[in-house]
C-alpha cells in the first residue's frame, strides 16, 4: 500500500489498514456512526474543530490498544519510526493526526474562493518557511488590529521544552511587546505552555517561566499548563487570524502556516478554549502585599519549613525589628490592621524565621544598588531608604551572619543566562508547603504570584537548589568573602552619609 496524499482521510485509512481494524470498531470506540468515519476517510468532511484535538488522541489510543506483534512490527516499518514502544507511537500517530486535520482543515477553508480571486492568497492561507516564533506575518496582523482598534483575543499554545534557544530568548519580550500593544487597544491573552519531554535546559526554562508570569502585571495575561503536542504551536487572535508552526525534533522552526478564514479561526479557538477549560491548570494565583498579610500567607511562608529565597531586589529580610516597624508605619500606618500583622510578623522574623536553617541568595549588583540608591522593596512596595537606615540595614546583616551559623547567605555575582540580563532580577520564596514569586511592581501593582500547579512547584524547587550550587564562577560561597563585602557596603554608606548627609539619596 502507497502512502495516501497526505490529508486527514488518506492517513486514518492507512493507520486503520495497518493495523487491521474496521472502520466500525473505531466509530464504536469513538461514539460515533460509522457514517462519519466513512466522510472522514473520504475527505467529504473533516471532524469538528471542538473536538478534533480529543478525537486525535483517541484515534491515536485506539490504534494501539488494536496492535499486536505484527502490526505494531508493520505501523514502525511503514512510516520508518526509530522506535516502537506505546507512548512513543501515542505521541506520533496523534501529532500526525493533528497536522494533518490542519493542513486538510486549510485545504477545505480555501475550497468556495475563486482560484482568479486576488484575495485567495492574502485572506485564506500563507505559509513562511524557517520561520521566528513570532513571524512577520503575525506581527502584522497584530499591529494591523491595534492601530484600528480592534480587540485582540489571543490563545497562544507551545510546549517549552521543545523549541529552540533563540525562539525561548525570544519570549522574555513577548509580554513587553503585547503590553505595549494594549496601551492602544485591549488585549487578552490565555498563554497555554506545555511541559513534556525532556527539560534539557532546566536553569533557562525555569527562569524563563518565572519571568513570563513575574513581569508587565498590568496586562490581562493568564498562563495554563496544558498539554501540548510538542511539534506544534499555535496562534490564534479571535474572529481574525490563525498560524500554525510546526517544528522539527531538535526544535527549529520549520513553517509556519496562517489563516484569515473566520470559520476555521473561530473553530480552533474554541478547541483550545475548551481544551485549557477542561484540561488547562491554572498556574498562579495572584495576591496584592496586603492581601499576603492580612490573610497570613505571607506568617505561614516563614513559619514553615525548607526555607529558600532569591532575592532580586534588597527587601524586609534582615532589617532590626525597630527599622522594620518604622518602614512600616511609613508605608501602611493608616491601616491599624495591617500594622498589627506585621508586628506579628516582626516577631517570628527574629524569634523564629532567623533563628532556623535558612537560605537566601542575593543579586549583589542588587546589594550594590540598595547601597547607592536606598530603594528598597517593602513587601514588594518599593521605598527608599536613608543612608542611616540602609547602615542599620546592612549591619544588622552581618550580625546575624556572624552569630547563627542556620542562616546562610550566598551572593550571585552575575547573570546565569546571559541573555536575560537586561530582564529585571527574579525574586522568589520557597518553603516546603508554599512557594510565590514577587511580580515586578509598577505604578498601582506590586502582587505576588503565588504558585499552584505541583509541575511549576517542583520545577522552581529544582531551580534554587541547581542555582544554590551553581558553582564558584557565579555564587560566592565563602562566609569571611561575603562579610568583607557587606562591611566595605557599610564603609562605604557610612562615608557618604557622613560627607554629604541624610538629604542625599
Amino acid at each position: 500500500m502507497t502512502l495516501n496524499s497526505r490529508t486527514f482521510g488518506g492517513v486514518l485509512e492507512n493507520l486503520l489498514y495497518i493495523s487491521k481494524q474496521k472502520k466500525s470498531s473505531l466509530a464504536s470506540y469513538l461514539g460515533y456512526d460509522v457514517s462519519y468515519i466513512n466522510k472522514w476517510v473520504n475527505s467529504k468532511n473533516l471532524p469538528s474543530f471542538k473536538r478534533a484535538v480529543e478525537i486525535c488522541e483517541n484515534i491515536a489510543k485506539f490504534i494501539i490498544k488494536s496492535l499486536d506483534n505484527d502490526t505494531r512490527k508493520h505501523l514502525v516499518e511503514y512510516f520508518e519510526l526509530e522506535r516502537g514502544d506505546n507512548d512513543f507511537l501515542y505521541e506520533y500517530i496523534k501529532n500526525t493526526l493533528q497536522e494533518v486535520y490542519f493542513e486538510s482543515s486549510n485545504n477545505k477553508g480555501t475550497q468556495n474562493i475563486p482560484m482568479t480571486s486576488v484575495s485567495q492568497e492574502y485572506y485564506n492561507v500563507n505559509c513562511e518557511v524557517k520561520p521566528t516564533l513570532l513571524p512577520k506575518a503575525i506581527r502584522e496582523e497584530i499591529e494591523f488590529n491595534a492601530s484600528v482598534g480592534n480587540d485582540l483575543d489571543i490563545i497562544i499554545a507551545i510546549n517549552l521544552f521543545s523549541i529552540d534557544y533563540k525562539d525561548k530568548v525570544s519570549l522574555v519580550d513577548m509580554k513587553k511587546y503585547f503590553y505595549e500593544l494594549s496601551k492602544y487597544t485591549n488585549v487578552k491573552i490565555n498563554f497555554l505552555i506545555g511541559f513534556e519531554g525532556e527539560n534539557k535546559e532546566e536553569i533557562l526554562n525555569s527562569l524563563l517561566t518565572i519571568n513570563i508570569l513575574s513581569s508587565y502585571p498590568k496586562l490581562n495575561f493568564k498562563l495554563f499548563n496544558c498539554a501540548i503536542s510538542k511539534n506544534t504551536a499555535f496562534f490564534i487572535i479571535k474572529d481574525r487570524f490563525l498560524s500554525t508552526t510546526i517544528f522539527s525534533n531538535d526544535g527549529e522552526c520549520l513553517f509556519s502556516n496562517t489563516s484569515k478564514n473566520k470559520n476555521l479561526i473561530n473553530e480552533f479557538y474554541y478547541s483550545l478554549e475548551y481544551k485549557l477549560k477542561n484540561k488547562g491548570k491554572y498556574i498562579s494565583l495572584i495576591k496584592s502585599p496586603m492581601e499576603m498579610i492580612e490573610d497570613q500567607t505571607y506568617v505561614q511562608y516563614i513559619m514553615n519549613s525548607e526555607l529558600r529565597c532569591l532575592l532580586g531586589s534588597i527587601n524586609e529580610f534582615f532589617m532590626p525589628p525597630d527599622l522594620f516597624m518604622e518602614i512600616a508605619h511609613r508605608i501602611f500606618g493608616d491601616r491599624p490592621k495591617l500594622i498589627n500583622e506585621l508586628k506579628k510578623i516582626n516577631v517570628f522574623l527574629h524569634n523564629a524565621t532567623y533563628k532556623c536553617k535558612l537560605k537566601v541568595l542575593i543579586y549583589e549588583l542588587e546589594l550594590r544598588k540598595y547601597m547607592s540608591s536606598g530603594c528598597l522593596h517593602f513587601f514588594n512596595t518599593p521605598v527608599t531608604l536613608t543612608f542611616k537606615e540602609r547602615e542599620r540595614h546592612i549591619e544588622y546583616i552581618e550580625k546575624i551572619l556572624k552569630e547563627n551559623n542556620k542562616v546562610e547567605i550566598r551572593l550571585v555575582d552575575g547573570n546565569f543566562v546571559e541573555d536575560f540580563r537586561h530582564a529585571d532580577n527574579p525574586s522568589f520564596y520557597l518553603s516546603k508547603n508554599l512557594k510565590f514569586i514577587k511580580v515586578h511592581p509598577v505604578s498601582g501593582k506590586n502582587d505576588y504570584s503565588i504558585l499552584r500547579d505541583n509541575e511549576i512547584k517542583k520545577m522552581v524547587d529544582n531551580l534554587f537548589d541547581k542555582l544554590w550550587n551553581y558553582g564558584n564562577d557565579l555564587i560566592l560561597v565563602d562566609k569571611d568573602d561575603i562579610l568583607e563585602r557587606i562591611s566595605k557596603s557599610i564603609s562605604y554608606t557610612r562615608i557618604i552619609s557622613e560627607n554629604l548627609g541624610e538629604d542625599i539619596h
